[in-house]
């Protein structure tokens, strides 16, 4: 990697990381996200595209501190001039997006449109603001003014000082000591060149980083922070360095972007004639089985239980302070058998058959987690399974904090499970979500159930809520009947049919056993005023269902109609 380009990328990542760290975190971190984003061949062809990455990086903060050089020395910038001082002060105000314009109009002196570009495609929030703040902090000739300032070595990152860190002791370092730092001073000047060039590289990317880390067995004990951070390995593999050497290898090569820090072990070993092996760095999980490597979303960490991961096919790791896995699926009872876990790791677990969605579901045990109440997740087809949630009609009370899980508890509404068994063979069955598979939970949240008319029987209005590990969602509005079930609605992107918006209501052309067209709506149990306006006589409410009455016919009328509903005074969303 050619010394100017290296130096130039640690620089601008340097620059664009918070003010606040101390300066040898800065410069590590720096260092470490170089050496994780430019390719080895950084030409000045490949440089453009480093330059994003190490940026887009960069924008995203330091990720975990990391350990500083040794318990005696650091390593500091060299010590910067007055000048240079007001400027970093300066940079230090602005936003991270502000700061990286600053630096691609001023240091790496694009044009006012080029940088816009490149803001963009970095996700910078409002790119023509942070190029304004840019240019009133670069002055009224800030290319030139800026690129003078940079040029000097006393603000290049890459020209660094070592020394011996004070230490809390207030007796002088031992003779043992002082030679000790002697030897890694000389050795890191030797390795570094002054950390410039592919030496810094060595120094700071660590070559360890081709050995993942590791948690102890037991560190979800000591930790308030029950995520994928607090997993320790498992897998007969963990100690096979040639095999998950391999994966940080592969993973920090992948055209999907390197791991954001040093990748974590998860599990490591053979299952069912493949060798696999499973790293997170915190915001993504890595599988690669055999020479195929995939990554996903890390997910959330969910208030019903953390989600099991798929190793292969029916094989899930669990997590560590799960005790025991039962699994079933769903049909109008649910019939419970116990899942063998060995290692960590589920026996196989077949996927249900079938033209419908039946699963299969899931029950995990956790005695020592949140009152050790067992919780319920589905396999939806991507690494994470999905919680599955129901929330009954009324006149059932509505959870403070929400649907309740589908699970085999003496507790648990039996209803849930058959709903979602006859959700499944719907158009709102998660099958169906061509466009997402990373699915955290799924949510039937029943707001109407009762009599329809004209002799069709008891009828059940459900909202199906799906949400996405990104903060996404679909909703779909379901009315269920002896015949099956029809999608009312639909809207994404929304907080309908959640903790954060409860209010719901839905109507739809609906045709009777007698072959009567009837317009029917309904809305959640909140909802005082619910109205409509369409080609049909005055409708009538009764028992939350609006009713309509149409012609015998084979099609619904024609013409829109136009539903309304209010809860308190406030309209309520419409999924029609």
């Amino acid at each position: 990697m050619p010394d100017t380009h290296y130096r130039r990328l640690v620089r601008l990542a340097y620059l664009v990381l918070p003010g606040d760290l101390e300066p040898e975190d800065r410069l590590a971190a720096a260092h470490r996200i170089v050496h994780r984003a430019a390719p080895q061949e950084l030409t000045d062809e490949t440089y453009p595209a480093a330059r994003d990455r190490v940026l887009r990086r960069a924008l995203r903060g330091p990720g975990r501190r990391r350990a500083r050089l040794g318990p005696w020395l650091r390593a500091r910038p060299a010590a910067p001039r007055d000048d240079d001082l007001r400027l970093t002060g300066g940079l230090a105000a602005l936003t991270p997006g502000q700061r990286a314009a600053f630096v691609l109009r001023h240091v790496e002196e694009l044009p006012p449109e080029a940088t816009h570009v490149r803001l963009s495609t970095l996700g910078v929030p409002d790119p023509a603001g942070a190029l304004a703040a840019a240019d009133a902090l670069g002055g009224e000739q800030p290319a030139q003014d800026a690129a003078t300032r940079f040029a000097r070595p006393p603000l290049d990152p890459t020209i660094a000082r070592l020394s011996a860190a004070p230490r809390r002791s207030r007796l002088p370092l031992g003779l043992g000591a002082v030679a000790a730092a002697l030897v890694v001073l000389a050795g890191l000047a030797v390795a570094t060149g002054g950390l410039g060039g592919d030496g810094a590289r060595t120094a700071f990317g660590d070559t360890r980083l081709e050995r993942p880390a590791t948690v102890a067995a037991g560190t979800w004990r000591r930790t308030t922070r029950l995520d994928l951070h607090a997993w320790n390995p498992r897998g007969a593999g963990t100690g096979d360095a040639e095999l998950t050497g391999a994966a940080v290898r592969a993973w920090r090569a992948d055209p999907g972007g390197p791991p954001a820090e040093r990748p974590s072990l998860l599990y490591a070993g053979e299952l069912d004639g493949r060798r696999i092996v499973l790293l997170h760095d915190g915001r993504r999980v890595a599988r690669r089985t055999g020479a195929r490597l995939e990554t996903f979303p890390a997910g959330r960490t969910l208030p019903g239980g953390a989600s099991p991961l798929e190793l292969a096919p029916g094989r899930y790791l669990v997590p560590p302070w799960v005790t025991g896995v039962r699994t079933a699926e769903l049909a109008g009872t649910a019939r419970w058998r116990t899942v063998p876990v060995r290692g960590g790791v589920t026996a196989p677990i077949p996927a249900a058959g079938g033209r419908c969605w039946r699963g299969p579901v899931l029950q995990l045990r956790q005695p020592e987690i949140a009152h050790g109440r067992p919780y319920t997740m589905t396999d939806l087809g991507a690494l994470t399974s999905a919680n599955l949630l129901y929330q009954p009609p009324p006149p059932a009370p509505v959870r403070r904090l929400g649907p309740h899980q589908i699970d085999g508890e003496p507790e648990a509404r039996p209803e849930g499970f058959a709903l979602w068994a006859r959700l499944g063979c719907t158009a709102a069955a998660p099958t169906t979500l061509r466009e997402r598979a990373d699915v955290e939970s799924a949510t039937a949240f029943e707001f109407w159930a009762g009599r329809l008319p004209d002799g069709g029987g008891t009828g059940r209005w459900v909202c199906v809520r799906y949400a996405f590990t990104d903060g996404g969602s679909a909703v779909r509005a379901v009315l269920l009947d002896a015949r099956g079930g029809t999608v009312t609605g639909a809207r994404s992107g929304t907080w309908d049919c959640s903790r954060l918006a409860r209010d719901v209501a839905s109507g739809a052309w609906w045709r009777s056993p007698q072959g009567r067209w009837h317009y029917l709506a309904a809305g959640s149990r909140r909802v005082t005023v619910l109205a409509a306006r369409g080609p049909f006589a005055r409708p009538a409410v009764a028992g939350g269902l609006l009713t309509a009455r149409g012609p015998v016919a084979v099609r619904p009328p024609a013409g829109a109609v136009t539903l309304t509903a209010r809860a308190g005074g406030e309209a309520v969303p419409v999924l029609q």
